[in-house]
């Protein structure tokens, strides 16, 4: 029996020191993936108590979970991508639909180096992007998640997944690449 098994053995037997071995070195990635997705570090704790949540009770309800890592890793990309629609449509509502698109105001010790270990320059253009295709990218490189898990997390076909990739892709090097004003006019 490997570690993660045992680990969820013993959170099923009540032992809560074992969830917290089994999930402690997953929430780096999923916080960062989170941030990414949510532009907001306040939302990203959100998303990842939501899906902390959810794991123990999958854990505890006896859900057979075939590999934990990426389970979780697509859990927690997925409780984001819910409070992402939230806002969405609760900005729609309201009639302020850029208040989706709004980074915090505050940027937390966490966030601060999140941005610096991730590059800034790339990382801000990939932030600069609308929700559909910050989302694939971030699922995509940062999260590793396959085509048909990004269209299963997204709830979207998998060429539309495969559009938004390609689509993201094309304005990330528009945006990463400045024009040169002599292939502008032709010289």
């Amino acid at each position: 029996m490997d570690n993660i098994e045992r680990l969820v053995r013993q959170c099923r037997d009540g032992d809560k020191e074992a969830f917290f071995q089994l999930v402690e070195p997953l929430l780096g990635r999923a916080y960062r993936t989170a941030s990414a997705i949510l532009r907001s570090g306040h939302l990203a704790e959100d998303a990842m108590q939501n899906a902390l949540m959810e794991a123990y009770q999958a854990i505890m309800n006896g859900k057979k979970i075939r590999n934990f890592t990426s389970w979780f890793n697509h859990l927690a990309a997925c409780r984001s991508l819910d409070l992402a629609r939230q806002r969405s449509r609760l900005a729609s509502r309201s009639g302020d639909i850029d208040e989706v698109q709004l980074p915090d105001e505050q940027a937390s010790p966490m966030e601060e180096v999140l941005q610096k270990e991730l590059g800034s320059e790339l990382w801000n253009t990939i932030m600069s992007l609308d929700i559909h295709h910050r989302s694939v990218i971030v699922l995509y490189y940062y999260q590793e998640l396959s085509i048909d898990e990004i269209a299963d997390a997204l709830g979207i076909k998998k060429g539309t997944v495969k559009s938004r990739l390609h689509n993201a892709r094309l304005k990330l090097s528009r945006l990463a690449t400045p024009l040169n004003p002599k292939q502008v006019i032709g010289c």
